[in-house]
């Protein structure tokens, strides 16, 4: 068939509820952004708000760039790594042995110019700039590995119970490559329910017309490695200008691009006679997922800084909700093996989908200030808010994509994100700087979801999803100013905290997810050259 047909069936699908476009824990994910900038900026831990003269400030507080007396250019570059260690859960024990690994990654934070005119004035508009900068807003690189014996429930008993929860018959699931008629489309079973049935991972029983999972009874454990990488950069051009020395203000529009793709595997053990201990388990089937999703998007900022006396800055910014045109894309596939009668199982493949919709973001809200102590540094804070129980999702091009459920469960559980920022800045000398900075960024999921008390979904045929429970970052760096010429570096170490879960919990039911705990730190060094003129 060609791609095209595929495409439009796959669209007729997920308004058929077959298979799931992007789902709550998706559009968190997307919306979420992270403390990435210049070195100066990142030393202080993005306490930047009230003082601007960053380029990084123009994707914050556009107001920073009145704060401007001079035109720049500036680069910034970063290098670093990323520990993801998970730790072994079952019921026999909470806490058991760890698993880490480590990735190394290089990334540009930001290039940007700052152009400055002045008037010539003394008081009223002294100087209007204008400026365009790319920044990086967020994104990593990571790869995780969760392990689980013990467990309550398996992946098989999930999908018979969504299978079941379809109804339909098992005749209508089976894949005949030598027939142009695909029970992906033709059918309105979920695509786990025809990979299960095509495999021997679910089984029908034709007499009480109800699918079983595979094994019941018998001990069971999984095995999950996730890789992952995603990014969030934003194109932004900015104009503002200084009133008098006491108000500086400033407008910028961003144009957004968001990128993520993960690739997921996941086994599964079982053991005859409920005892993993004797290690006569066999792996009856493995399932990979595939999702690829890129957005752009664009939103319009605004910002002022209030300076009612020289050691004192005040200020506020506002940015609009982004406005993303999504696409989804995502490939699925299973491997059963070791059937008990020594048949091996099958593999079959899903088809690639394409799902495109939109996506609206939260308002987001910046508070800031700033006290200059003299001539020998400064202190600033800064509290961010976004209320992510405003994300919107929404059909495109006509699609009828119903995003109903989606949007009903963002709001029921989903709440607004608090970002709490500190930094310092202490001269050294004329020509050098330390800055330290700390930042607590709290997660925006609410309880129901961080007890694990409400079912999760997540893109296409991927069971497995994390609740997000905060990040901290530690900074610091030094600064080097000399003529026209500056130089900074900066350390970041970041911690995050999340749930692993390999599929849902269905509420009132036995199917029961246990979590992994996973924890991840990155650390990276971060350099910004620029010059004055």
């Amino acid at each position: 068939m060609k791609r095209s047909y595929y495409l439009s069936l796959a669209l007729l699908a997920a308004s058929a509820g077959m298979v799931s476009a992007q789902e709550l824990t998706d559009a968190y994910r997307y919306t979420k952004t992270d403390i990435v900038g210049s070195a100066r900026y990142m030393g202080m831990a993005g306490a930047f708000g009230a003082l601007g003269g960053d380029i990084t400030t123009l994707s914050h507080n556009p107001a920073g760039i009145g704060v401007y007396r001079s035109s720049e250019v500036v680069a910034t570059m970063s290098l670093g790594g990323v520990d993801a260690k998970s730790s072994m859960s079952s019921r026999a024990s909470a806490t058991g042995p760890q698993l880490s690994h480590s990735k190394f990654n290089i990334n540009a934070n930001n290039l940007g110019y700052v152009g400055t005119f002045n008037t010539g004035k003394r008081s009223g508009l002294i100087n209007f700039n204008v400026g365009f900068a790319f920044n990086r807003q967020g994104g990593e690189k990571r790869k995780y590995v969760a392990t689980q014996d013990y467990m309550k429930s398996s992946l098989s008993d999930y999908i018979a119970l969504r299978s079941n929860d379809w109804g339909g018959a098992a005749s209508s699931l089976i894949i005949d490559n030598n027939s142009s008629i695909s029970p992906y489309f033709n059918t309105t079973a979920p695509w786990l329910t025809i990979m299960g049935y095509n495999t021997g991972v679910i089984s029908y029983d034709k007499n009480n017309k109800t699918y079983t999972s595979l094994y019941p009874g018998y001990a069971v454990g999984g095995d999950l490695e996730v890789r992952e990488k995603q990014r969030i950069d934003e194109y932004t051009f900015n104009f503002g200008g200084n009133v008098s020395n006491m108000i500086y203000w400033g407008l910028g529009i961003g144009v957004m691009d968001m990128n993520y793709e993960t690739n997921t595997t996941y086994d599964e053990f079982y053991w005859e006679g409920n005892d993993p201990s004797a290690q006569n388990g066999t792996m009856n089937y493995r399932m990979y997922n595939f999702l690829k999703t890129s957005g752009t998007g664009v939103n319009v900022k605004a910002g002022l800084i209030f300076r009612p006396v020289n050691e004192l800055r005040i200020g506020f910014a506002v940015h609009t909700p982004t406005w993303y045109s999504m696409t989804d894309r995502y490939v699925a596939a299973m491997d059963g093996f070791n059937q008990p009668d020594g048949t091996p199982w099958k593999g079959v493949d899903t088809p690639e989908s394409d799902f495109e919709y939109r996506m609206r973001t939260p308002w987001q809200f910046q508070f800031s200030a700033a006290y200059i102590i003299g001539k020998y540094g400064l202190i600033s804070f800064e509290y961010d808010m976004m209320d992510y129980s405003t994300i919107h999702l929404s059909d495109r091009d006509s699609y009828n994509i119903d995003f109903k459920g989606q949007n009903a469960d963002i709001s029921n559980y989903l709440k607004t994100m608090n970002t709490f920022k500190v930094g310092a800045e202490i001269r050294l000398s004329q020509v050098t700087s330390l800055r330290l900075g700390y930042a607590n960024q709290l997660t925006a999921y609410g309880e129901s979801l961080l007890n694990n008390e409400r079912q999760v979904y997540a893109a296409g045929t991927m069971p497995n999803y994390v609740i997000d429970r905060g990040s901290q970052y530690y900074t610091g760096g030094l600064g080097y100013r000399s003529g026209n010429v500056f130089c900074d570096l900066a350390f970041v170490w970041k911690t995050n905290r999340q749930d692993a879960y390999f599929f849902p919990t269905i509420q009132n039911t036995d199917i029961q997810s246990e979590k992994t705990r996973l924890h991840t730190e990155s650390y990276n060094f971060v350099l910004s050259l620029g010059y004055k003129f």
